[in-house]
């Protein structure tokens, strides 16, 4: 009888060391997460958002090396985890993200930490963990597919792009004014990720442009003629 108490306190202890080794608590980092719905999703730590500076980047090649990424979701989230009205929410998002209440801004903790606590072993800047697009902490089902009413984007909103370019970024004060706009998160072709780099106009905008150009040239041909 001893030995065999013996052996389920072991068996028990060795459990909890495996549980707690697999478990990192959330730190308040900015977490990117890049999905293509399908085989594993990518979570990485970018480090805290008083960290970041414009033209700061981050190599992410040899982590996004197996993704299509001219159509990979990808996006950025995180909050202070301070309660109630003093929680600040940073996101992604192609628009402007709604505002953000008490209760949705504990919405958007209550699955951060599910997302990170879940899958990171070790907090910190430069951390990754890659998880199955079916699970239900990836990145997929958090902020693209829900599985659940207490996934992020059912919480909150979807803070994803598709494929690489700009997407802005914004930082929300719970039961505040409008999201403040936070610079950009770019992506490159090779995976590299990006802080501050303006979003380059679509072609449309450069068309705008052109014709904006030859209206103004227009006019100062017409005014020299008038002169002369």
């Amino acid at each position: 009888m001893k030995k065999q108490t013996k052996a389920t306190l072991i068996a028990l202890a060795i459990a909890g060391v495996a549980a707690t080794s697999h478990a990192a608590a959330y730190n308040n980092d900015l977490i990117i997460g890049f999905s293509s719905t399908t085989g594993n999703d990518l979570l990485y730590d970018l480090g805290s958002f008083g960290s970041l500076t414009p033209g700061k980047t981050w190599d992410l090649s040899s982590l996004l090396g197996s993704y299509n990424l001219s159509t990979v979701n990808w996006g950025v989230i995180g909050n202070t985890s301070v309660n109630g009205g003093n929680r600040t929410i940073y996101t992604t998002f192609n628009g402007t993200p709604a505002t953000v209440g008490a209760g949705t801004g504990s919405g958007i903790n209550t699955a951060t930490l599910s997302l990170y606590n879940n899958n990171f072993t070790t907090a910190g800047a430069g951390q990754f963990a890659q998880v199955s697009a079916t699970d239900d902490n990836s990145w997929n089902h958090q902020t693209i597919n829900p599985t659940t009413d207490s996934d992020y984007v059912t919480a909150y909103e979807n803070p994803n792009r598709g494929g690489t370019g700009a997407i802005n970024f914004y930082s929300a004060k719970a039961n505040s004014t409008d999201p403040v706009q936070d610079q950009f998160f770019t992506l490159d072709s090779s995976g590299i990720v990006t802080f501050g780099t303006a979003a380059v106009p679509e072609p449309s905008t450069y068309g705008l442009f052109a014709g904006a150009g030859l209206l103004a040239v227009c006019l100062r041909n017409q005014f020299r003629r008038k002169q002369a």
